[in-house]
């Protein structure tokens, strides 16, 4: 469409029109007036049509846009994804509540928030689609921030670290003296699906052959029945397996650069900055007041303190 200065152009500078006269000015203000009240008059354009079945899935707890931390101040509820399958970080108590190292950790984190903390449990592999469709607002269950999660959901700072060990049986205790003894094409080596240890595994121990199992325990069991040699997973909680199993014996990866971060886990975008920044702020508050000690001794009573220094920013 012309412009109305193009067409003011194009007039005589004193047009007539039944004897009256009209000042370009004038015409101008009529356009504008024109142009307004059409705006204001014209109907609302249709709504597009939806899909077939839209109205059957509920929308996200938190709009586009919103903020998922105020809201969760709102419902008085932090809702944590985890996995009670990982004894002493997280799993079932006796009572069949949510016990653990992370789980003590998210009730220290909302009860400096005002909130009450409501865990999910979740199979492993499922954890992240879970988040991803809105089943609960974090992941706190002795999560690795690898590179592959990453391209798919955000990671806090790291409030634990962890590392890798082996359980094997008692019985082939000579047969694996040393490290090396695991990195060779004749052992097999069974994982949790999706689990960190396989980047242990690929960095160390690439000739070892690797076999899948979807939860850790399985894993385990796989060694017990002898249909692999070894199982590979964090060191505490293959300790913890071990006290409670007899004939299994732990070897712990102590190789400069094996430990692991562990993180809290959020899906990607601007809905959870704020939650991010306030999340990685408690975790550094977490361990610079010594509020992690109690915990941490708690759960790993045969492991030095770890230093703040690792999780706690310089100022």
């Amino acid at each position: 469409m012309k412009s109305v200065r193009s067409l003011l152009a194009r007039l005589p500078a004193r047009p007539k029109e039944s004897g009256l006269q009209i000042s370009r000015r004038k015409l101008l203000a009529v356009s504008i007036s024109s142009a307004f009240l059409a705006a204001c008059t014209s109907p609302a354009p249709a709504p597009a049509p939806s899909t077939p079945g839209a109205g059957a899935t509920a929308g996200p707890a938190v709009a586009t846009g919103g903020d998922r931390l105020d809201k969760i101040l709102k419902d008085g509820k932090l809702r944590v994804g985890t996995f009670l399958q990982y004894k002493p970080y997280t799993f079932k108590n006796e009572k069949g509540e949510a016990d653990g190292w992370d789980t003590d950790v998210a009730k220290a984190l909302v009860a400096d928030m005002g909130v009450q903390a409501e865990f999910v449990d979740n199979s492993w592999d499922g954890i992240i689609p879970a988040l991803q469709a809105d089943k609960f607002d974090a992941i706190i269950a002795a999560m690795t921030p690898t590179k592959k999660r990453a391209l798919v959901i955000n990671f806090t700072i790291p409030y634990a670290m962890a590392y890798s060990a082996f359980i094997i049986r008692s019985a082939d205790d000579s047969k694996f003296s040393t490290l090396e003894k695991f990195n060779d094409p004749s052992v097999t080596v069974s994982v949790l699906i999706q689990d960190a240890s396989h980047v242990t595994m690929q960095r160390f121990f690439s000739q070892a052959k690797i076999q899948d199992f979807n939860s850790a325990e399985e894993a385990i069991l796989a060694v017990q029945t002898n249909k692999v040699d070894a199982s590979i997973a964090e060191y505490s909680f293959l300790n913890q397996y071990a006290k409670e199993h007899p004939g299994l014996t732990v070897k712990a990866v102590n190789y400069p650069g094996s430990s692991q971060p562990l993180a809290g886990g959020l899906t990607a975008g601007p809905d959870n900055d704020h939650l991010r920044t306030f999340l990685n702020l408690w975790i550094q508050h977490f361990f610079w007041s010594g509020q992690f000690e109690p915990i941490f001794k708690k759960w790993f009573p045969d492991a030095p303190l770890p230093k703040p220094d690792r999780f706690v920013s310089p100022i």
